[in-house]
């Protein structure tokens, strides 16, 4: 049951470190991103982002929305069947025939009446832990969003941003800007979209194995000691 603990959180857990860094500026083009910063601009970047991140959004993201995503999706897992889970993680065919037709919930609370205060308690955990590492490079997240918009806007721009953000509207999209990815209406196309990825998964496997099948195989574990 280890592997189906594992399918449930890795969606979740996976999507932490970056869930709203992402959404905050694209990916710059290469030449772009090698191309030195001009002072000037870094120089009006800095107001810009303190107004769109200020220190302790991470928090207020994983404490708030990201919580209730997760838990959200995390519940949702537990109706799906237990062969899409494991088909999901590369498992198919590899689970007793007892498991056929049973959802993760009902195997989970044969084998461990707890399970949900032990997934819970997980999360919870994974959830603080998270929070105090990523709080801790907010710093060079802030740094690193001033360098992007930096490089995508020129001064005259960015000092348009600052002056909009200023504004009674621009103070509200500055304070929701990095947020609003976690909310509710989000969360539920996030939601549906799981269902989905389990059943497209066999499709994206068998084209993985063909796109890899003229690699030499993976070298076989040596036995335990």
């Amino acid at each position: 049951m280890k592997l189906l603990r594992r399918l449930i959180l890795a969606p979740c857990l996976a999507a932490l470190p970056g869930v709203a860094a992402a959404q905050a500026v694209p990916p710059a083009p290469a030449a772009l991103a090698a191309a030195p910063v001009d002072p000037a601009r870094l120089a009006a970047a800095r107001p810009v982002i303190d107004r769109i991140w200020p220190l302790g959004t991470y928090a207020r993201i994983m404490h708030g929305m990201m919580e209730q995503m997760m838990q959200s999706t995390v519940a949702s897992m537990y109706d799906m069947r237990v062969e899409d889970l494991a088909g999901m993680g590369g498992a198919s065919g590899k689970n007793p025939a007892a498991l056929k037709g049973k959802t993760m919930g009902e195997v989970l609370q044969a084998e461990d009446p707890a399970y949900k205060q032990r997934m819970k308690i997980t999360m919870d955990v994974m959830m603080g832990e998270m929070t105090r590492l990523m709080t801790e490079i907010e710093p060079d997240v802030r740094e690193a969003l001033a360098h992007a918009y930096a490089r995508r806007f020129t001064v005259e721009q960015l000092g348009d941003l600052d002056r909009f953000f200023a504004t009674p509207t621009g103070a509200i999209y500055a304070g929701e800007s990095m947020t609003v990815m976690m909310g509710p209406d989000m969360a539920r196309v996030m939601q549906s979209f799981m269902p989905r990825m389990i059943k497209e998964m066999p499709a994206i496997m068998a084209k993985l194995a063909e796109a890899t099948k003229g690699l030499p195989p993976l070298p076989k574990k040596a036995p335990k000691q």
